[in-house]
């Protein structure tokens, strides 16, 4: 898609104001970085102690009915060689609900100028996704050699994985409050405790990013590079950048922005037990298991509005690679064939987003193995845009089982309502045998012609690394 479509915006509403401005201070010193953020808006409070009390008994929680494989039990403990470098978790006994603020934070008055809590919330963490990861964040894991110096030479690096590392260097600049409400276990009904409705709609797992002081944020955005590859942490950046885009447009809406977005380990962060990286918000859930069955990167929900925008001096249009390969690959059907996939049914919204664990329809569309030459190469094409937005090595693995000639065989493409990606019911499909991808076009909520698209990415074997479903 060409950004001539779209009427570019303004730069992004003023970031510069720090979390420590909400006391009438400028942007907070380095002696300052590692405080505590202050409380947000009584409003997200409110939308906190509303969550439903079965949300609040993490521990000890049996799966879900679904669930027919059996959980792995509460991960183990830490590594040990990272023991020192953050305090262990408080006992799980004194829960708090998903965003509350830590005891004695709550209540303070308003920033001077009227600007409510929320939103300075909301520009700290703005401000944090757009400038670069600070170096004393990445210093704090230096990078681990991938081959070993030697053929036949096992690796010397022995100790927990640079994930491990940084998961832990993130939790050892929380408060003790935000440690423990940081972890739950590592159960199927954690895992799909996620999605992409309003926060007093669904309540998440683990801590409100606008409680984040900046030292945690950066912290944070380090771990999220690891977890990802370089354009995935881009696209999750620029998606919640566009949220506060949103939420700026809709005159500060206290469901959409950044600050509401929520952070969870499930499982104790380990280089051997099986435990998932949660992040999920309004336009972008991301269930990053490590150490289980399957490589398990899904379910991934992607969403944006607006789809082109500027903020943090650049344009951000991180979708776009994205959805431009999808209606590449439909536009290139030939009349017959673009008859052959077209659906029966239309579609408001993505059909496996959150809460659809497992509901898996039977193939719809055309079968992979009826199309031309040129066609098959932009399915996989489509494919690799968006599997590479895992980690590498993740990637790598995915790709090697969803392209395999098996694979191909039984993938279908279908689609939907319009093959313009503008037009709300747009609609276009990849269901393969283990992989499904599909977006959709949406009406704008907030910003009218500026485009809305939500997308899901899911794995019938290995969402949340294949232990539940």
């Amino acid at each position: 898609m060409k950004q001539s479509r779209w009427r570019k915006t303004a730069a992004m509403a003023v970031l510069a104001t720090g979390i420590g401005a909400t006391l009438g201070g400028g942007y907070p010193g380095p002696e300052a970085q590692a405080a505590p953020a202050p409380a947000l808006a009584p409003s997200l409070m409110d939308m906190a102690a509303r969550a439903p009390l079965a949300r609040n008994e993490r521990d000890g929680a049996a799966p879900s009915p679904q669930a027919s494989n059996a959980a792995p039990g509460t991960a183990a403990r830490l590594d040990a060689p990272h023991q020192a470098a953050g305090a262990a978790p408080a006992p799980n006994a004194a829960r708090r609900a998903p965003g509350a603020a830590a005891p004695g934070q709550a209540g303070k008055p308003a920033p001077p100028g009227g600007k409510s809590g929320l939103a300075v919330a909301d520009a700290a963490v703005g401000q944090a996704m757009a400038r670069p990861i600070a170096s004393s964040a990445e210093a704090r894991c230096p990078a681990q050699p991938a081959k070993p110096e030697r053929p036949g030479e096992a690796s010397r690096t022995d100790g927990p994985s640079r994930l491990v590392c940084l998961a832990v260097a993130f939790e050892a600049t929380l408060t003790p409050p935000q440690r423990e409400a940081l972890r739950l276990p590592f159960t199927a009904k954690h895992a799909v405790s996620w999605s992409n409705r309003p926060v007093d709609e669904f309540p998440r797992n683990g801590i409100a990013l606008g409680t984040l002081g900046e030292d945690s944020l950066e912290a944070l955005k380090a771990l999220l590079r690891e977890a990802l590859s370089e354009s995935g942490y881009d696209t999750a950046r620029g998606i919640i950048l566009a949220d506060d885009k949103m939420s700026s447009a809709a005159g500060g809406n206290p469901r959409w922005g950044s600050a509401l977005y929520h952070v969870a380990f499930l499982g104790d962060p380990s280089s051997r037990e099986p435990w998932m990286l949660q992040l999920s918000g309004r336009h972008l859930a991301l269930n990053l298991a490590s150490n289980t069955r399957e490589t398990g990167v899904t379910p991934m929900f992607l969403g944006i509005e607006p789809r082109l925008f500027s903020a943090g001096g650049r344009d951000w249009a991180v979708m776009e690679p994205r959805l431009e390969s999808m209606y590449a690959m439909l536009r290139s059907l030939p009349p017959d064939q673009m008859a052959a996939a077209r659906l029966g049914d239309s579609h408001a919204d993505v059909l496996l987003g959150p809460g659809k664990d497992g509901h898996f329809p039977e193939a719809e569309g055309i079968p992979y193995s009826h199309l031309g030459e040129q066609q098959k190469q932009r399915v996989r094409a489509s494919i690799a845009a968006w599997v590479r937005t895992a980690a590498p090595a993740s990637a790598q693995a995915l790709l090697a089982a969803y392209l395999s000639p098996e694979a191909l065989e039984r993938t279908y493409i279908g689609w939907s309502g319009s093959t313009d990606d503008r037009v709300p019911g747009s609609y276009v499909r990849i269901d393969g045998p283990r992989l499904w991808l599909e977006t959709v076009t949406l009406a704008e909520e907030a910003l009218p012609g500026r485009g809305h698209v939500h997308t899901v990415w899911r794995d019938r074997k290995a969402d949340y690394g294949g232990c539940f479903f």
